[in-house]
This record gives C-alpha cells, structure tokens and sequence, in this order.
C-alpha cells in the first residue's frame, strides 16, 4: 500500500485466458487426426460373400494375403492388413461375407463383421457389379449407409455392369476390377479427400492417448479459471485453477 500501486486485477488477464483455453481446445480436436497419421484409418471391407472383399485387400496390399477361392464363407474371421492407398494409411479389415448362415462359427464371423463396422473409421462396401443386387447385398448396405465415411466399390467390371451407381445409396460409388487394379487410383484419390486433415499453424498435434488426456484436463482447468473469474473470485482462487493448468 506504501508504493501507491493499483490493486492487483485479474480482469486485466482474462484475454489471455481466453486464447489459452481457445488454443488448448483447438489442439484437443486435432487428436483424431493424430490418432489416424500413427495407427491409420481403420477401414471395414463389408460384403456378402464372393464379390471379392479379400482379393481386393489382396490387391491393395501387393501380395495374397488372404485366401481367395469360390466357395461362399471362406473367410471366417476379420483379417488385417496395413497399406498405404495414395498418401493414406488403411488398417484394412477383411470380414467374413454378412449373410444368413446355419454354420455357427460363419456365424460369429458375420457379427464380428457388424462389430467391425461399428468401430471403422471407413466402411468400404462392396459388389458384384456384374450381377443384380440381392436381399443379401441389401442386408449389408443397411449396416453401412448411416456410416459417416462410406465408399461402395462395384466389382468385376470387367465380366459386364449390371449394377448402376443410381442403385445404391452412397455418395462414392466407384467401379472396380480387384483382379486387374482398374479403379484403384480413383478409390485412392477418393479415400485422401476424405481422411486429409490441416493441423494448426504452428504444427502441434496430438497423437496419443496420454497426451490427449493432459491436455484435457489442462483446458478444463482453464475453463474452471474463467469461470472463478466470472463469478468474482478472489486472484488466489483463480489462479489455483491456472496452475493445475500448467501442471497438466
């Protein structure tokens, strides 16, 4: 009080706080996207069987990974596969054909189909282009069309094209041919439009769980700060808020 100095204000710090709290949730949302760059963008292959699920991933991936034969139900449970696909990485899941089956081990591999769609960053569906769809094929649309990232491929375009982009309730509908790589560049260029992401200007971003949860609980923090000042609290109260900010 000697010195004739203004009483200490916390006012005068609340634009700082704000930004802080504005970038720290600005670096929260880019998690998702520094999520994909280290694990990739899980991607479901969903279909009934035979139209070419597992030699398309087998044709992504540059080798046969994945048995192909002509019998239905062949694959029986989900199989992975990291590959790049233009300046993507997909996590590829091939799935067991979704359909009716009495067979009770198919049939947990058609749940764990459903299920690997559900977690999926992308749902790829695909198709027999060269036949008419069926109530099976119908049945797996169902599962994928309210995905909010869904491409649906039209196999075989080589044996003829039965199958109009019109028939099927997808914005990307792209034709195929797994067996001779027609088509892929196009589902390339169609994935990096999706999955392409800007990080903030100065580059920061999240990539991990641990950091993801630091960093949340640092603008919570903040958020609390902001709040004391709202309701008039005194400096020592406030700043109690900032430093578990700065510890986080």
């Amino acid at each position: 009080p000697d010195e004739d100095i203004e009483d200490f204000g916390l006012k005068n710090y609340e634009k700082t706080l704000r930004a802080d709290a504005k970038a720290l949730y600005a670096l929260l949302n880019t998690y998702g996207q520094g999520r994909i760059l280290r694990q990739g963008v899980a991607a479901a292959i969903v279909g009934k069987p035979n139209v070419g699920k597992s030699s398309l991933l087998n044709a992504l991936a540059g080798y046969e990974r994945v048995i192909v034969t002509e019998v239905a139900g062949t694959t029986r449970d989900t199989v992975e596969e990291t590959v790049m696909v233009g300046s993507t990485k997909l996590r590829l899941i091939d799935t067991a054909g979704i359909r009716q089956t009495d067979d009770r081990i198919e049939a947990m591999g058609v749940e764990r189909s459903k299920e690997a769609v559900e977690k999926a960053d992308l749902a790829i569906f695909v198709c027999d282009g060269s036949s008419p769809l069926t109530d099976e094929d119908r049945a797996v649309i169902d599962v994928c069309e309210e995905h909010p990232n869904a491409i649906a491929l039209v196999n075989k375009c080589d044996k003829g094209r039965v199958v109009e982009a019109s028939d099927l309730p997808f914005m990307n509908v792209i034709y195929i041919c797994a067996k001779t790589g027609e088509g892929l560049d196009q589902f390339a260029d169609v994935v990096d439009e999706m999955f392409e992401g800007e990080a903030p200007c100065d580059g920061s971003i999240l990539t991990n769980a641990r950091q993801f949860d630091a960093c949340r609980r640092a603008y919570e923090a903040m958020l609390s700060a902001l709040r004391g000042l709202k309701l008039g609290l005194t400096p020592d109260a406030v700043l109690t808020d900032v430093e578990q900010a700065m510890e986080a």
